[in-house]
């Protein structure tokens, strides 16, 4: 195995599994070779392999747990796309909430109705957006982040709050 000698232990592991991932060699679907196996192989801690995995799992490379079967998701050229993908939902989820926030109501009553319609279908579309983004999220591996939640009102006073992680 091509084994660079730079850098710390857990990336010149990661690095050679995912180059393993990428020519083939580590097919999608197929298991990691177990942490013993790696550990024996590497002549690394188990430490050192959990670590590696954890970066392959955060590039949305394999998925499962250390300890258990881990498996290869996708190749690296999938992560990335799915990766773009994955921003350009979370920038345009982000300009509608921004929007969302900037809306006033006008004087008048067609105003008012005009603004409440256009606000109920910017919601429709935060909300299908959003869950485009988690799924996202669940295919790369990560968690979909809970702090960036859209604004919502429950009261029914109009007035928007960061909704709460369901």
């Amino acid at each position: 195995m091509a084994y660079l000698q730079e850098g710390p232990a857990y990336k010149r592991l990661a690095d050679d599994l995912r180059s393993q991932i990428a020519s083939g060699k580590l097919g999608v679907g197929t298991a990691l070779p177990s942490a013993s196996q790696l550990v024996k192989a590497h002549g690394v801690s188990t430490t050192v392999v959990r670590d590696a995995i954890r970066i392959l799992r955060e590039e949305g490379l394999v998925y499962g747990q250390p300890g258990k079967a881990v498996f290869v998701r996708a190749t690296p050229e999938e992560s990335v796309s799915e990766r773009l993908t994955l921003d350009e939902l979370t920038e345009g989820f982000q300009q509608i909430q921004e929007q969302l926030e900037g809306f006033e109501p006008g004087n008048g009553r067609d105003a008012v109705e005009e603004l409440r319609a256009e606000i109920a279908d910017l919601r429709r579309s935060v909300a299908v957006l959003q869950a485009q983004l988690i799924e996202l999220y669940g295919r790369v591996g990560q968690p979909y982040p809970r702090d960036k939640a859209p604004l919502k009102s429950e009261d029914g006073s109009g007035h928007l709050r960061r909704a709460a992680g369901d």
